[in-house]
């Protein structure tokens, strides 16, 4: 069976002990594949598609990628930082480095699924809006143009937000007063990063909306929609 490699930010990094309870998407996805598949993240924090190939991150990805493997690239969150080592524009450096990442990973004979940053949790007048400017409308272009396939998780995120409300989904996020967690004492008031709460919301919009597409992705999943079997018997004390 192949494998999934992941490549984006800290809203999808593995996170240790040290950093509980921020989790990241990417660290809950394997609940969601079938039992033989293995995920790989490679996410990092405050990385940019830009800083993830200058950095050499995706030089390791492409070590390690054999045929018929997946990668899962989201960047967009980081793109938009002013700084020299981080920043592209959407439409340009941004989409230069989203065509780099597929041509490097389909030369491997593994295949490139794209998603869209996640939304920070940003209310204005009541409602989530998006704060990561053009990156996910360029990401949506590059793809429809490239006949690849992208999950719109910012659209998707927003969405969700708006249907619960501003207080119900801050509990997706890094939200909390002081001494509830031993890394935090003093408290965290984080609106971009999520909890493990967060983490499996985000994993299963990706793995439903990616359900709708014609991607071979598909066939390493389970189906989130089918009940569990319980063997009861074998539950009792």
């Amino acid at each position: 069976m192949a494998n999934i490699y992941m490549m984006g930010d800290s809203t999808m990094r593995l996170n240790n002990y040290l950093y509980y309870p921020q989790t990241g998407w990417g660290q809950v996805l394997y609940m969601f594949t079938k039992p033989d598949v293995l995920v790989f993240d490679h996410a990092e924090n405050g990385r940019s598609s830009k800083s993830f190939i200058d950095e050499k991150r995706f030089d390791a990805i492409l070590e390690q990628l054999q045929e018929g493997d997946f990668v899962i690239c989201q960047f967009g969150h980081n793109d938009e930082k002013p700084d020299l080592v981080r920043h592209t524009e959407p439409f340009t450096t941004y989409i230069d480095n989203l065509a780099y990442y597929a041509q490097k990973v389909e030369e491997k004979g593994a295949t490139i699924v794209y998603a869209t940053s996640i939304t920070r949790h940003k209310f204005v007048d009541g409602k989530c809006i998006n704060t990561h400017g053009d990156y996910p409308t360029a990401m949506l272009e590059y793809c429809k143009k490239s006949n690849h396939v992208c999950v719109d998780l910012n659209t998707l995120t927003i969405e969700h937000y708006n249907d619960i409300g501003e207080e119900k989904s801050a509990k997706y996020h890094m939200i909390f007063k002081e001494n509830e967690y031993l890394n935090y004492i003093e408290g965290k008031d984080d609106h971009s990063h999520l909890v493990y709460e967060g983490a499996l919301m985000v994993a299963r919009l990706f793995v439903s909306e990616l359900s709708k597409t014609n991607s071979k992705l598909n066939d390493l999943f389970i189906n989130i929609t089918q009940k569990a079997f319980i063997d009861e018997k074998m539950l009792k004390d």
